[in-house]
């Protein structure tokens, strides 16, 4: 009989244990916490090999990589412009 009634309170407690338990609104969190950024690979390629390596970052990241190579590139194509021209003349 005492077996019964303490199965009889456990299921009548649980129910209301439960709802004291219960976590907060997931809505919260997710507010406070910054969104993650999914990064993007690309294959970069290495020089001597036919095979390219593939390097991951975020796109902000990337844009940084970018403006940093992009005047490094001009300046080696317009140096490889003007000795073309100079062999010609």
């Amino acid at each position: 009989m005492r077996l019964i009634h303490a199965i009889a309170c456990c299921l009548i407690a649980s129910p209301a244990l439960a709802a004291q338990t219960a976590p907060a609104p997931a809505s919260a969190p997710a507010a406070a916490a910054p969104a993650v950024e999914k990064p993007v690979c690309r294959r970069v390629p290495i020089t001597g090999s036919n095979m390219g390596k593939r390097e991951c970052h975020t796109r902000e990241e990337w844009r940084t990589l970018d403006k940093r190579e992009d005047p490094a590139a001009a300046r080696a194509l317009q140096n490889r412009s003007l000795a073309i021209e100079g062999h010609k003349g």
